[in-house]
């Protein structure tokens, strides 16, 4: 049985948004973050880093919400959610993939941390909001929300008119962005996040 770890609203969406996706059978594990579970020896053994997702199957276990989306959607190539391997859609494909938690993430959750984290939650202990991370994060993110703008200015998703895994990981992010606030002002993104909150995928992955 394949089995989720997973808190929301975390990137732990991400992989069961996938897994719904694919029509996976699966069973989620809760990991309480708030209640220190993360940091229990069991869970430490599964995902050395404390933090959520982690997916842990009948052959492997593995963290990382890219690696799971990524991994799951190659071993159901009947779903067809990522273009061939060696052709230039697949270049896109990893491109976009590659985006979402390389260039949308950090400026999200840099104005995330410093605007709305809850104080008790900082790290280290102590810390406090900054007003300048929160604005380079805000501006940061503003960069790259127009370069996605730009490119899905004529087109449904990020590979053209089929929905691909690139669109699930970019579409993470943008429900990120929507929590904070940041997409506003950026009708096209907002848009294009409309469209993917249609599918059924993401409203199962999302309803919590």
């Amino acid at each position: 049985m394949t089995v989720l770890y997973e808190w929301p609203p975390t990137r732990s969406q991400r992989a069961k948004w996938v897994l719904e996706e694919l029509g996976i059978d699966y069973s989620s594990q809760m990991v309480d973050l708030p209640e220190g579970q993360q940091n229990s020896e069991a869970y430490l053994a599964i995902h050395p880093l404390g933090v959520v997702p982690a997916l842990k199957t009948d052959t492997y276990t593995i963290f990382e919400s890219v690696a799971i989306v990524l991994q799951l959607i190659d071993e159901y190539p009947e779903k067809n959610l990522a273009p061939a391997v060696g052709t230039p859609e697949r270049a896109y494909y990893y491109q976009w993939s590659a985006f979402a938690c390389a260039e949308l993430d950090p400026p999200i959750m840099m104005y995330f941390d410093n605007t709305m984290r809850p104080l008790k939650h900082m790290r280290p202990a102590g810390a406090q909001h900054d007003a300048r991370l929160a604005e380079r994060g805000r501006s940061d993110f503003a960069t790259r929300a127009g370069i996605l703008s730009k490119v899905l200015s004529d087109r449904a998703y990020l590979l053209g008119s089929e929905f691909s895994g690139a669109d699930i990981l970019v579409g993470h992010s943008c429900f990120m962005a929507t929590h904070t606030g940041l997409i506003g002002g950026y009708p096209v993104l907002q848009a294009y996040y409309e469209r993917l909150q249609q599918r059924p995928g993401h409203r199962r992955a999302y309803a919590s």
